[in-house]
């Protein structure tokens, strides 16, 4: 450890822009008997100890209060005592660490909360949260197709500008507290509403996501059947127009009959159902949810090493089946360079609207480098060691996550040429309308016209998209956990119990998606779920780069990584990162709201009312925290401003952290005066 005081010491040295003539400048300490010594060595102190297995326990063994036995004199180094802070006072670590007018309690660190086995874990976690159905959507064939080669430059600005620094302000925050959602906000307790905003959308998240890993499941049960169902019309389902043509004329459309993979995918989200009822239930939905929560329940419950592992092997798996039905794929349309170049030219080179709407749309594509859930990323980061280079992995998940991108566009390409070349213009001869349907139409019809075992890779393509689903479902239901567990410190002696009537609650809210109703909800609700994303990012961002402060949020990541963060990366994130994330705010609202279409049904009142209940845990909090600080309403708000118990949870780099930016911190605040006078 002494190694990594001596780095994080000449790290910190960035930090502190001091000069042989700025400390003869700075003013003495007080008097003894004027100086508030008490305010480094509080009464209720926390002491942290590694137990047997390696986790750090909170010790109360020394709830003294140790001025007086210290001395008089500040710079005294005695055993046991603070240590010398240059003549200087131990304000700065007493508004980080403690806050206590705040009447706050301490914040306790989760000794069961448990690491990743190898830090690699997390890279895998966060790779196959970011893997998805929505990477073969509609939206990646839209950018395709009407920005082509145009989009990628967008897109990339877009993980640079905006994915790779809100992905990387999640794993600090995480990281460095130890904490999940809600009691990562220590870094500023008035802000803490923004936690329970975030837990809330988790919750509406996770009532509709576990229908979206149904589906998937589904369709690779069905396709093991010895004839795929949705390229035969002899079933229950079929209507008496079911057709399986391989090739049609599409200057007449009364010849065009419903196709067999359209019809099954209307059985499937009970579309196809005449009755008056809305509240319709699909069966295999139904049960493809509960084996869904199932499989859930049993995963969450094991610990976070378990899980680590299981991720794990979720992702090498998702990766190695991906390049062989990539490949294989490739291999079946005998795609030549012509055909690539072909895909990376407009559809509409002449329509300068289509191209700019490809590209707006291609900006909003490194959201899903964050995955469905808000602070996922946060509370997969918060199980590394502290000193894991969490920025080098931010680097791997997003160049992995650009690559899968790529070559998911180009399936998409290949899949609606295929069906397009074979069945019907998806666009004009579907009328299914769903967000949904190119996967599960599109997709489905392509594998299932392979000549050479077609039930084969129809099984690994819809089975590799449920295990990415699945894992999603875990890392949110994770999420929550982590928020509700780290936060209430009674609710952990009742970790199973709560798990079970956690998943349990999400399982019968997630049966009214298993309705006809609830499909057509899920149809736009993604949509407005992505807005309240974008609009929590840009709290975070704003939390952790303006209110906690530059020098702070730079300092505390170098002591973190031990390695020097330039200040053109801190400016990224303070400048242009919040710009780009307001245009993509409106970008979505935009094309949320925009639709011409007459069967495009807005959301309806209640899902807007459930978002703007998402936010109306922040001011509340708020007026919440304010009144329940003691003095004056100045000396309250400053209060609950100030950072209370931020500090790394490991006893040795709290030691440290308190040694070095204390002292770090309050140089650079009188060398910043000085320079003012």
């Amino acid at each position: 450890m002494k190694s990594f005081y001596t780095e994080a010491k000449n790290q910190l040295s960035n930090c502190t822009r001091i000069i042989s003539d700025t400390t003869a400048s700075v003013p003495p300490s007080p008097p003894a008997s004027t100086t508030p010594t008490s305010n480094y060595n509080y009464n209720h102190k926390h002491e942290l100890e590694h137990d047997e297995y390696g986790y750090d326990t909170d010790v109360n063994a020394t709830e003294v209060a140790m001025v007086g036995e210290c001395g008089e004199d500040d710079d005294t180094l005695t055993p046991g005592c603070p240590p010398s802070t240059l003549g200087l006072n131990n304000n700065f670590i007493a508004s980080t660490t403690t806050a206590y007018d705040t009447l706050q309690r301490p914040f306790k660190y989760d000794k069961l909360r448990g690491r990743w086995s190898t830090a690699a874990d997390f890279y895998f976690s966060c790779t196959s949260h970011a893997f998805g159905s929505i990477v073969f959507s509609e939206l990646a064939l839209y950018v395709s197709m009407f920005a082509g080669a145009y989009a990628l430059l967008p897109y990339l600005f877009g993980v640079l500008l905006y994915a790779i620094p809100i992905f990387g302000i999640q794993t600090f925050l995480g990281q460095f507290s130890s904490s999940g959602t809600i009691s990562v906000f220590r870094v500023a307790p008035i802000f803490k509403g923004i936690g329970y905003s975030i837990l809330l959308h988790n919750f509406v998240s996770l009532s509709y996501y576990a229908v979206i890993a149904a589906v998937p499941l589904i369709y690779a049960v069905n396709s093991l059947q010895p004839v795929i169902p949705w390229m035969s019309c002899n079933n229950s389902w079929n209507t008496p127009n079911c057709s399986t043509h391989s090739t049609y004329d599409d200057y007449d459309e009364d010849e065009i009959f419903p196709h067999s993979s359209e019809e099954f995918f209307r059985y499937i989200i009970r579309s196809d159902d005449n009755s008056s009822n809305p509240l319709t239930i699909s069966w295999p939905i139904l049960g493809g949810v509960l084996i869904v929560w199932l499989l859930t329940l049993a995963i969450s419950l094991k610990g976070v090493s378990f899980i680590g592992k299981f991720m794990r092997c979720v992702c090498l798996l998702l990766i190695t089946l991906f390049v062989a039905i990539f490949v294989h794929l490739l291999m079946y349309v005998h795609i030549s360079w012509d055909s690539l170049i072909d895909y990376m030219e407009p559809t509409l080179p002449d329509s300068h609207l289509a191209i700019m709407a490809g590209i707006k749309a291609a900006v909003l594509m490194p959201i899903w480098l964050l995955g469905p859930g808000c602070g996922s990323v946060l509370t997969l980061a918060s199980h590394n060691r502290f000193r894991q280079d969490s920025e080098k992995q931010t680097y791997w998940v997003a160049l992995t996550f650009v690559i899968i991108t790529q070559m998911g566009t180009l399936c998409t390409r290949i899949a609606m040429d295929h069906f397009e070349d074979h069945v019907a213009l998806l666009h004009v001869h579907v009328n299914e309308e769903h967000n949904m349907r190119f996967v599960y139409i599109c997709f489905a019809y392509l594998f299932g016209s392979f000549n050479s075992i077609p039930n084969f890779w129809a099984f690994l393509f819809f089975f590799m998209l449920f295990l990415a689903e699945l894992s999603a479902v875990i890392v949110q239901i994770m999420t929550v956990q982590r928020a509700l567990f780290d936060e209430f410190e009674n609710l952990r002696r009742k970790t199973s119990l709560l798990t079970i009537g956690l998943v349990t609650t999400m399982f019968l809210i997630s049966v009214y998606f298993c309705t006809k109703q609830g499909f057509q909800h899920l149809h736009i609700l993604p949509d407005i779920v992505t807005v309240t994303h974008l609009i929590i990012s840009m709290l975070l961002l704003f939390v952790s780069t303006w209110i906690y402060g530059r020098e702070r949020f730079q300092c505390d990541l170098q002591f973190m990584l031990g390695k020097t963060i330039s200040n053109f990366k801190i400016f990224l994130l303070r400048f242009l990162t919040p710009i780009f994330l307001g245009f993509c705010i409106g970008d979505v609202i935009y094309a949320t709201y925009s639709y011409t279409d007459d069967s495009y049904n807005p959301p309806s009142a209640w899902i807007l009312i459930t978002q703007c209940l998402v936010f109306a845990a922040v001011p509340l909090y708020m007026v919440y925290k304010v009144t329940r600080t003691t003095g004056s309403l100045r000396q309250r708000v400053k209060q609950c401003f100030a950072p209370h118990d931020w500090h790394p949870v490991d006893a040795d780099n709290r030691r440290f952290y308190e040694e070095i930016m204390g002292t770090s911190e309050m140089l650079v605040i009188l060398n910043n005066e000085h320079e003012s006078c």
